[in-house]
């Protein structure tokens, strides 16, 4: 069994995901996909570098970004479409094929912990924390703890000295006063 160590841990990912690697618009290096996960919609997919996803995840992707090293704990959900339910005169039934797309994008050195669900139309932000069970409805500020059903902010991750310095020694999207501007926003 020694002989396993040798093979790069994204082979594995390459080889429980064929379909994934060979047809997403992006895959990134690095990246480590747990067994028993399900991707729908392939060609919707651009991953970043250094990205793991524990198992049993279910990701149904259309305009599916995800940044580079983000962490995903087990059981994740990802749906970036829903059904159309309200038209009069038509059963479920007659309408479960009409659905509404929108994109999710999880920017980079994001961390969701187990058995999140994350619906259509939202964006986590760069270096958010999103706690276990929580189920993302909405647009998340950067560098929050984020929880709860609906899941929102319930703290910085750093006081403004610290983000700052932070923003010194890590590469970020953001400015330091972006990020305020986004946490003022969010009453934080």
């Amino acid at each position: 069994m020694s002989y396993l160590k040798t093979i790069p841990r994204q082979l594995i990912s390459i080889i429980r995901y064929p379909r994934l690697f060979l047809l997403a618009k992006r895959t990134g290096r690095e990246n480590r996909l747990g067994p028993g996960g399900r991707f729908y919609h392939h060609r919707h997919v651009h991953l970043g570098d250094s990205i793991y996803i524990a198992p049993g995840f279910h990701i149904s992707a259309y305009k599916l970004r995800i940044g580079n090293g983000v962490q995903i704990g087990p059981g994740l959900l990802i749906e970036c479409h829903d059904h159309s339910f309200s038209q009069v005169g038509k059963t479920l039934w007659e309408i479960r094929k009409i659905k509404n797309y929108a994109p999710v994008t999880i920017e980079d050195d994001v961390w969701i912990g187990g058995k999140v669900s994350i619906l259509k139309g939202v964006t986590i932000g760069e270096g958010t924390v999103v706690g276990a069970s929580s189920v993302v409805t909405k647009t998340l500020p950067p560098y929050t703890i984020c929880v709860g059903t609906p899941c929102k902010p319930i703290k910085k991750r750093f006081n403004e000295r610290e983000l700052e310095e932070h923003l010194e020694h890590v590469p970020s999207s953001y400015t330091a006063e972006e990020v305020k501007a986004l946490w003022m926003g969010a009453g934080l």
